[in-house]
């Protein structure tokens, strides 16, 4: 077992000489007989610690029942009791590690250094967090639980004062544990556990009666400074020297922080599991979260008894045998204890669920809890029960991937974890209730259970986990049981071979009991709903086809998108944003993410402002799931923006998926133009009794204009890529399509708009002749455009006359209202569509007619809806947009890259104005067009493309002669002449 650190040696002293070969071997050898000892003080310790804790939530019970001041006492200590142990897990992963190094191979003086830099930058941090969370507290417990009574919410806000502190001394206790553990002192620490829950018994009987439930937030908050202070006087006497120092330059620092940030941000992320389940707990019936809760302390006396210890012990010498790089001894430690944790949790799990409603009475129906509450608890326990055994694995697993300093792939499955529970938890919790949100619980650890072994086998080999461990068969032969094995293995083989079941017979066997299971779901799937098996058989098809081609996947949305949710029948109600949706999110967790974000710094900005709008999942008007989808759907503009770039890596691919874009965009405006001939698809302007077209877009001639306001930009990069007389004017007459169609949508922002952008465009042209060219291109389209308007007796510039443009036909007035109703206190806003459940029933209007029910502008909307942070979050997105493309335009030295960055950033200016009118940004058909753009010019194919002698040419067109200028024009330049 390690030293402790009061050794008796010199401080300059090395803790620990040169080790040798043959000493690491041994102590390779001892590991596990080290591991059983650590194992035997934490599993002892958490047992009584958990008995306690048993007997502390017997008395709480008793006293206070299953009402709603135990919902609320369990609310308000929701966020320190899970907070905590994320930030522990966080400090387990990333600092035993490096300080066992440093312990091992450097001095006594260094080993307390680090120590007290990391406890001086512990305690700042918990107190920051602990205060923030104070002054946040009215959102915060609205947010945990949105659908719970107000009386209830109130009573949450009161007790946090009592309970959040306990953040900082569950913090502290939990990383002196830590660096005790390090020492190889298991015993005291995790005895000293203990004291939280008698005392808070304790407390809980003296006052309880008077003070009710805050007298569980007193007693645990005395039972942490009782803890504290034990641990403080058994680290004193292994002699850890605490310094006053905060040395921010340790070279430990650096790798600790490397580990810890994925760690602490997978472990963030995970917390949102609890917050998830209290979520929907609290749109259950009262007493529904006390339940869960009680549930949860009886589900985690085997968790922390068992594979909890079993983890804590086994982490420090995984992570010894992978730092030697011994992956032999690392998987035989692991397949070990994995083994012992399945089968004891096994044979829990049985226990559990069948016999859930006696552990119930026996151990809570007493005093206050009645039978009803029994019943409901132990229904929640057994669904939390059948989760046990992944819920094991997992947790030992995610040990291993600390070990071996992977914790980036925790950081995946976290976020993975987040999403499958929520959808679970609305599916089963809305079917079954209480009982199906401790299901979704655990179905989701079956998920992730899978996600981590698979993903262990690919980074380190098979592990052959289904092979019983070497200690195992030496433990059945020691109590007599090992001939009885023999047996069985003998009788196996020759009964397999005897009957001809060889092994791959025996894989033949399981492909067609896997093709009959789902042979059989299809069927009775065909019994219940044909249509809807159908659908998803085939539906499955194509997200697994999509996966697998990527590239294909891109194409279909630049295709697909725009006609979903279309007023054309055939693109409604076929589950086609869905089909796109899945695979779309999948792959970010197999793609390389980080590096899109690395080639696009603006990305990570909006997946800030998408986690902000989440927060607001609890404060939202709108139903849950129509919540998530709405923001599924916005999660899409990021998703397909990170695959653009990823997946775009040559110029056929680039062209291709240009033109894919353009397609329907031809349809769409010829489709308009049928319906201006036919007066359908579209709106009579009130004013001046002109017909506006909309296409596809139902009613909403300025969805069409916006649309059409990112697709003519692309239209005419792709005229400049084009290489053949033909093909230009095929472009042209395209564009002026485009055009035509824009102008009949009769949309004054719009118009106003695109005008500008396009100037801003031809401003950023990469060469002064292309430059001349565009401009005098662009004047003699647009004289086209009006020529063939009049001629037709069309007056496209009518609308700019009107009397409403003071208003902005009425636009003012539904701000205004925006205004009058927002409190710049509601720090995450009003929720999703907040706006727009305010302007419905507030029906603004004048004349007897209503205006609108939407807010018609981007960022009024984000600052009702969002909050001022989400306001500032959002106009960071786009800032950050604009930033990355003048940065990437001034160091590139592509010239087809900086017209595309060109075109790119007078859309940006484009999109930006509109917003002050329009806030079909967010319409999921023509968003990701816009997002798709911004994401082109920072695509892989630009790494592989040569920079081109343009550049350099247009450089130097200042400095030649006329006569050499004309033979400096680049192809591009002479193809835009003709």
């Amino acid at each position: 077992m390690s030293q402790s650190l009061g050794n008796g040696r010199n401080d300059s002293q090395p803790l620990l000489s040169t080790t040798s070969a043959r000493l690491v071997a041994v102590k390779i050898k001892s590991a596990n007989k080290n591991i059983f000892r650590a194992l035997l003080s934490l599993a002892s310790a958490n047992l009584l610690i958990r008995v306690m804790g048993l007997l502390n939530q017997v008395v709480v019970t008793a006293k206070f029942g299953q009402d709603q001041h135990m919902d609320a006492y369990y609310v308000a200590s929701l966020i320190p009791t899970t907070l905590a142990p994320m930030l522990a897990s966080a400090l387990e992963a990333s600092v035993i590690p490096v300080y066992s190094r440093l312990r091992t191979k450097g001095t006594r003086e260094q080993a307390s250094k680090l120590f007290s830099t990391l406890l001086n930058l512990l305690i700042v941090l918990s107190i920051g967090i602990t205060i923030l969370l104070l002054f946040f507290k009215t959102e915060l417990m609205t947010l945990l639980a949105p659908g719970t009574r107000a009386s209830t919410l109130l009573i949450a806000q009161d007790l946090t004062p009592f309970i959040f502190p306990v953040l900082a001394l569950m913090t502290l206790n939990s990383f002196m544990e830590c660096l005790l553990n390090a020492e190889g002192k298991f015993g005291w620490p995790a005895y000293a556990g203990m004291l939280t829950p008698l005392t808070t018994a304790t407390v809980v009987l003296v006052g309880g009666n008077s003070f009710g439930v805050l007298m569980l937030c007193i007693g645990t908050l005395l039972g942490q400074l009782l803890q504290l202070g034990v641990i403080i006087y058994r680290a004193h006497k292994s002699q850890i020297v605490y310094r006053p120092v905060l040395n921010l330059k340790l070279p430990e620092l650096k790798p600790i922080m490397s580990a810890a940030w994925p760690a602490l941000f997978g472990g963030l992320i995970s917390m949102a599991s609890p917050f998830v389940d209290t979520i929907f707990s609290s749109y259950q019936s009262a007493g529904t979260i006390a339940a869960l809760n009680n549930a949860l302390k009886l589900n985690g006396v085997p968790t922390g008894v068992l594979f909890a210890a079993v983890g804590r012990a086994a982490l420090p010498y995984l992570a010894n045998q992978a730092a030697i790089k011994d992956m032999r001894a690392f998987k035989g430690t692991l397949r070990l204890y994995l083994w012992i944790v399945g089968i004891a949790t096994l044979a829990l799990t049985i226990f559990m669920t069948f016999g859930a409603r006696l552990i119930v009475s026996v151990i809570f129906e007493h005093g206050h809890f009645t039978a009803k509450d029994a019943n409901t608890t132990s229904w929640i326990l057994v669904g939390l029960s059948i989760g046990l055994l992944p819920t094991a694995i997992g947790f030992i697993v995610s040990r291993a991937f600390s070990a071996l300093g992977k914790t980036r792939v925790l950081m995946g499955v976290s976020i993975f974890s987040v999403f499958a529970n929520a959808a679970f938890d609305a599916y089963f919790g809305r079917i079954w209730g209480g009982f199906g949100i401790a299901f979704g619980t655990s179905l989701y650890y079956f998920c992730t259970m899978i996600i981590l072994l698979v993903t262990l086998r690919m980074m380190i080999g098979n592990l052959n986990l289904l092979t019983p461990p070497k200690e195992l068969l030496d433990m059945l032969w020691k109590v007599g049981m090992g001939q009885y094995y023999i047996k069985w293995v003998n009788w196996k083989e020759s009964g397999m071979r005897d009957f001809g079941l060889t092994h791959a017979f025996r894989k033949k066997v399981l492909q067609i009991v896997f093709a009959l299971a789902v042979f059989a779901a299809g069927a009775a799937g065909a019994v219940q709903n044909g249509t809807l098996t159908v659908r998803i058989a085939f539906g499955s098809l194509v997200v697994f086809a999509l996966l697998r081609y990527q590239y294909l996947l891109v194409l279909a949305w630049a295709c697909i998108n725009v006609f979903i949710g279309s007023n054309l029948p055939l693109f409604n109600g076929n589950n086609l944003l869905s089909g796109l949706t899945l695979p779309t999110l999948l792959l970010l967790f197999y793609v390389p993410t980080k590096e899109a974000f690395q080639r696009l710094p603006a990305l990570p900005v909006w997946l800030f402002y998408f986690i902000w709008i989440l927060l607001g999942m609890g404060i939202s008007p709108i139903a849950l799931q129509e919540f998530m989808t709405i923001w599924t759907t916005q999660l899409d503009f990021l998703a397909v923006s990170v695959l653009v770039v990823l997946v775009i890596d040559s110029r056929k691919k680039l062209l291709g998926f240009v033109d894919a874009m353009i397609a329907p965009a031809i349809f769409i405006a010829l489709y308009g133009l049928y319906g201006f001939a036919t007066q359908q698809h579209g709106v009579v302007d009130p004013t001046t009794g002109y017909f506006r077209i909309s296409s596809i877009f139902y009613d909403t001639p300025p969805t069409l204009g916006l649309y059409l306001s990112v697709l003519i930009p692309i239209t005419i990069y792709r005229i400049f890529t084009m290489r053949s007389f033909l093909k230009i004017c095929a472009g042209i007459a395209v564009l002026l399509l485009l055009m035509v169609a824009l102008g009949l949508t009769f949309n004054r922002g719009t118009l106003l708009a695109v005008a500008i952008g396009l100037v801003v465009t031809v401003l950023f042209l990469p060469s002064s002749k292309m430059r001349g060219i565009a401009f005098g291109a662009g004047t003699a389209i647009v004289g086209l455009v009006f020529l063939g308007t009049t001629l037709a007796n069309i007056p496209i510039l009518s609308r700019f006359a009107n009397s409403d443009i003071s208003s902005l036909n009425g636009r003012t007035y539904l701000w205004q209202a925006l205004i009058d109703h927002f409190d710049p206190a509601q720090i995450l806003g009003y929720g999703l569509k907040s706006s727009d459940v305010l302007l419905t029933q507030l029906q603004v209007g004048f004349g007897g007619g209503v205006i609108a029910t939407a807010a018609h502008n981007i960022y009024l909307e984000a600052m009702f809806e969002h909050g001022i942070i989400g306001l500032i979050l959002m106009l960071f997105g786009f800032l950050a947009f604009g930033w990355c493309i003048l940065k990437k335009y001034f160091t590139g030295k592509s010239f087809d890259q900086k017209l595309l960055l060109a075109i790119a950033f007078g859309t940006l200016v484009s999109i930006v104005i509109q917003g002050y009118e329009s806030n079909d940004i967010w319409n999921q058909g023509v968003g990701i067009y816009f997002f798709i753009l911004m994401a082109l010019p920072f695509a892989r194919y630009w790494d592989n493309e040569k920079p081109s002698s343009t550049t350099l040419e247009s450089e130097v067109q200042e400095q030649v002669d006329p006569v050499n200028e004309e033979n400096a024009l680049t192809e591009q330049e002479e193809l835009a002449t003709v």
